[in-house]
């Protein structure tokens, strides 16, 4: 009998009917997924994350739909696309998205291309609201601004504030720092242009996820040392700012990732280069000397998230170096993925 996995692999199982399957009730969705709670260090794994990974993306090679192993980045950066595409979004949404990046007079990416990505305008935006630019996840390698643009389409109406979504160049076609540095062009061009992108206070945070949040902290350590306009704050989801901590591989081999360890050490290599060491702070930023001096920071972690640790040691550096922080436990979803929000609440 074809189990859901062979389905999706073979015919790509309709869209549709895969958010209609996200929707049916917890028990439903762990016994498709062949039942029971998966539960570590007193958190549980959300059960519509389960039924993905569980029963969708996961052959009889054990590996992940979204492994990265035996097929072409083009091939896993589609894989991880389709899978953002399924977490759906309520009926009540009320954004507006706008393509950034048709002026060619604008500010370029290191010379290569102009300044890129998705601008998210929820209809109602409060008057101190700053503009929110917000780098994806990926690893520096995988995706691009579609990867987090439901969440920040959530999170643009929740704090009514505008999201910009820049895209960076990726590894391994460009290695480290390439992604930081198209990082710090967009959020200067931002800076410029906050007004026009729709924030009324003419404030702008920073902010990302996974590795999204690697380049958020490095930004603002680096703007600080050259004495240049700081975010207004930052928000970093499950942060991945200490690629040496061997606990990330720990969590893949625990099935805590949709990735292996491999996947993980290809990512990694793709990203840093050769001869990079993963002990540096600018790859690395939660083992900076000194954190002084960081605007207000807001860190999330996840339920079954190996990155766990790292946003607490991070937010109690940010608290010995007095700046003002919040850290905030989702105790269900998994690393880098959020639950499907019910259609129509």
């Amino acid at each position: 009998m074809p189990t859901f996995a062979n389905t999706w692999n073979t015919s790509g199982l309709n869209t549709w009917l895969l958010k209609k399957a996200l929707s049916l009730p917890a028990p439903v969705l762990r016994g498709l997924s062949g039942g029971g709670v998966v539960y570590s260090q007193g958190r549980t794994l959300d059960p519509q994350i389960q039924f993905l990974w569980r029963s969708l993306f996961t052959p009889p090679s054990g590996r992940t739909g979204l492994s990265l192993t035996n097929r072409s980045l083009e091939s896993a950066r589609q894989a991880w696309q389709d899978a953002a595409s399924l977490f759906g979004l309520p009926d009540n949404l009320r954004v507006r998205y706008e393509q950034i990046g048709a002026d060619a007079a604008g500010p370029t990416f290191g010379g290569v291309a102009p300044i890129s990505g998705l601008l998210i305008r929820p209809a109602r935006i409060s008057e101190d609201a700053p503009l929110l630019v917000f780098f994806h996840q990926g690893g520096g390698v995988l995706g691009g601004h579609g990867l987090s643009k439901a969440f920040c389409a959530l999170l643009a109406q929740e704090a009514r504030c505008p999201i910009f979504l820049p895209d960076y160049r990726l590894a391994p076609a460009s290695r480290f720092p390439a992604a930081l540095d198209d990082a710090r062009i967009a959020f200067e061009w931002a800076q410029s242009n906050a007004f026009r992108l729709g924030a009324k206070s003419g404030r702008v945070a920073v902010g990302g996820a996974l590795m999204g949040a690697n380049l958020a902290l490095r930004l603002s350590l680096d703007l600080r040392r050259d004495f240049k306009p700081m975010p207004a704050g930052q928000l970093l989801i499950t942060p991945l700012v200490d690629l040496s901590d061997t606990q990330i591989k720990t969590g893949a081999s625990l099935g805590m990732w949709p990735l292996t360890t491999g996947d993980l050490d290809t990512m990694i290599s793709h990203y840093a280069g050769a001869g990079t060491n993963l002990d540096d702070p600018r790859i690395s930023p939660a083992l900076e000397p000194l954190i002084n001096g960081q605007p207000k920071t807001f860190v999330v972690s996840a339920g079954l998230d190996p990155l766990a640790a790292q946003g607490e040691v991070l937010v109690k550096r940010l608290s010995a170096a007095r700046t003002q922080n919040s850290l905030s436990k989702i105790r269900h979803p998994a690393a880098g993925f959020r639950p499907v929000r019910r259609r129509g609440r």
